[in-house]
């Protein structure tokens, strides 16, 4: 089971290894935690598959889903069925502006938004 704790600034690489630049646009992207890519390994190398499929290689590609799932539940503290995982920033901005948006449908039907993400 991955083992997560929130990371601070002590654990975050202060620079780029390759270039010794230090990156400040972490919200665009930032380097991946060598726990996450630990666990995420065996998905990206041969135990792949699309966790919405019946057969076996579908379901261990699922199990390694809800695990992680459960996992985030974890750490943040709700239920897992509150994490939705996205493929980006992009994504998940466009859901949580719809789902506050649905979730409030009765007090107007209106959504003021910017154009920065």
């Amino acid at each position: 089971m991955l083992n997560l704790k929130p990371q601070t600034r002590a654990d975050a690489p202060p620079a780029n290894t390759r270039t010794g630049v230090v990156y400040l646009d972490h919200a665009a992207t930032t380097a991946l935690r060598s726990e996450a890519l630990e666990a995420m390994v065996p998905y990206l190398t041969g135990e792949f598959g699309n966790p919405s499929s019946m057969h076996r290689v579908g379901q261990e590609a699922r199990k390694g889903l809800d695990d992680a799932r459960q996992t985030v539940a974890r750490v943040l503290d709700c239920r897992p069925s509150e994490v939705v995982f996205t493929s980006g920033g992009t994504e998940a901005d466009n859901t949580a502006i719809k789902a506050g948006g649905l979730a409030l449908q009765s007090t107007g039907n209106h959504i003021i938004t910017t154009a920065v993400e």
